[in-house]
């Protein structure tokens, strides 16, 4: 489909031309609203209807120039194709992944995107349907399953590494994608040792540029360790013991440790096949949230904590004062009801009741003492924790988060706001980018040279009113005055997680 044909297609319905078919679609009968535009429950969902195989390469340029330091390439990934022939998706996380590269230059602003062609995706493309089911979704025609990749949809995140952009799931292998042109060029192998393992969507990278991550194995009671070199190649890799790593998400590192949030979700495999894998995993409202530290230079586990259950996706950052290692984290009160928003939002239905708002929080870990504590920080309704990376290990300055205000409709479910919020005087900055826009992740690029949190927010948002997508620049340090500069695309594109920005 040419981005022309796409861009007819998305006005019409945001026109309520194809009401109807948007309720074949999604299995509901639309409201009276429709035919003025998408109704809020349907917001999310309608992002991704009729997403080609790839966008571009499009040329837009800014309303206002751009800061001269600011060139280069913003990648983000996400779940785009929800739908092959008659068998759907019901999860967001489902969805097949698709990279998209933002080239910030002299002249404005490149779009690329473009579907990972994973051995799963070309194997239900030949086959003209989903073979297997998903995080979210279950199959009763799914095939079995012979190892993690597949079901790998590559869908989470990036990792720049090398010549390359390695497309991450949370489970498999990452994929690894031409930098410029985003081919898929095949799963991408640190080892023997390590071939077809879990590699997390969530790799950090210190200030030497040393690459760690993690992989979870769910069952097992145990996770694996993996540190890179700066290129992305293998330097080593071990396999720990860690008890109630059923699903973890997410870790910080600090310049001498790596922490690690079990949460308290057991894995226990009834087979099922109705919600896929969320099914096999139990919340225990009663059990412990357990942190672990493990040491970096010898990849042990040093010191073991508990907290009261909570559950969290993401972290921020981590430093070490003393004998208080101090981590920042998005918590939420409880799996399922989370996951059920997002099922009813991917399916553009009515949102169930909200069982509470997200909350950025601060663990204090006593290394000496074994006292654990969690506190919330005065900011709520946030996800998406980012900071000025050159400074992970060290004390944040400013926690930067998409985040949710007043405008937004309590039928839409995401954010639509940006937050900066201020680690040394507890103060926000809210941008709201209003009631009809969708804010996505959005992520810190430093000015060159600049002091820590000086620089510029860079991300995207989708105005589900109008079927598109704006791309925006921020200056970090006054994000409540509003973007310095913003392009828009013709076109929208699916509601994505996240990325990173590789400077030219």
């Amino acid at each position: 489909m040419r981005d022309t044909e796409l861009t007819l297609s998305r006005r019409n319905f945001c026109q309520g031309i194809v009401a109807g078919s948007l309720a074949a679609a999604f299995g509901q009968v639309p409201t009276a609203s429709a035919a003025e535009g998408t109704v809020p429950q349907q917001a999310f969902a309608s992002s991704f209807l009729n997403v080609p195989d790839t966008y571009g390469p499009t040329r837009v340029t800014f309303d206002r120039a751009l800061p001269k330091g600011l060139r280069g390439t913003l990648y983000r990934n996400g779940p785009a194709r929800m739908q092959r022939g008659d068998t759907r998706y019901n999860h967001w996380f489902d969805g097949d992944g698709m990279v998209h590269a933002f080239r910030l230059d002299d002249r404005g602003m490149t779009h690329t995107g473009r579907m990972v062609e994973t051995e799963r995706s070309r194997k239900e493309e030949a086959a003209g349907r989903f073979l297997w089911g998903g995080f979210g979704t279950g199959f009763d025609h799914a095939q079995s399953v012979t190892g993690p990749d597949d079901i790998n949809v590559a869908n989470i995140s990036v990792l720049p590494a090398g010549d390359d952009i390695l497309a991450l799931w949370e489970a498999g292998s990452p994929y690894r994608m031409h930098a410029e042109t985003l081919e898929t060029l095949g799963r991408h192998v640190f080892s023997a040792e390590t071939d077809g393992l879990p590699f997390s969507a969530h790799p950090r990278v210190d200030p030497t540029g040393r690459i760690w991550n993690f992989g979870y194995l769910s069952g097992s009671g145990k996770l694996v360790l993996y540190d890179l070199n700066s290129d992305g190649t293998m330097h080593r890799a071990k396999l720990i013991d860690a008890p109630n790593a059923d699903m973890v998400h997410d870790f910080a590192i600090t310049d001498r440790y790596l922490v690690f949030v079990l949460l308290p979700l057991r894995f226990k495999p009834d087979g099922s096949t109705t919600k896929g894998f969320i099914d096999s995993l139990k919340w225990d409202a009663d059990g412990a949230t357990h942190v672990l530290v493990v040491d970096k230079d010898t990849l042990e586990i040093s010191n073991r904590f508990e907290l009261p259950a909570f559950f969290a996706f993401h972290m921020g950052n981590a430093w070490q004062d003393g004998d208080i290692l101090q981590v920042e984290i998005a918590t939420a009160p409880d799996f399922h009801p989370m996951m059920a928003e997002i099922e009813a939002a991917t399916l553009g239905k009515r949102l169930p009741a909200p069982q509470g708002a997200s909350q950025a929080a601060e663990i204090r870990l006593n290394l000496r003492t074994g006292v654990a504590l969690i506190d919330a920080l005065p900011t709520t309704g946030i996800d998406f924790p980012r900071f000025d990376q050159r400074f992970t290990g060290h004390r944040t300055e400013q926690l930067f988060m998409a985040s949710q205000t007043a405008s937004k409709p309590d039928a839409v479910f995401g954010f639509n706001a940006i937050t900066a919020f201020d680690r040394r005087t507890d103060q926000e900055s809210v941008f709201d980018y209003g009631r009809d826009t969708l804010a996505e992740e959005h992520i810190f690029v430093p000015t060159p040279g600049g002091r820590q949190g000086q620089g510029w927010l860079v991300g995207t948002s989708y105005n589900w009113q109008r079927c598109r997508t704006t791309f925006s620049v921020f200056n970090a340090s006054a994000v409540a005055d509003g973007p310095i500069a913003q392009a828009e695309l013709p076109y929208a594109l699916p509601l994505g997680l996240h990325g990173q920005f590789v400077e030219a």
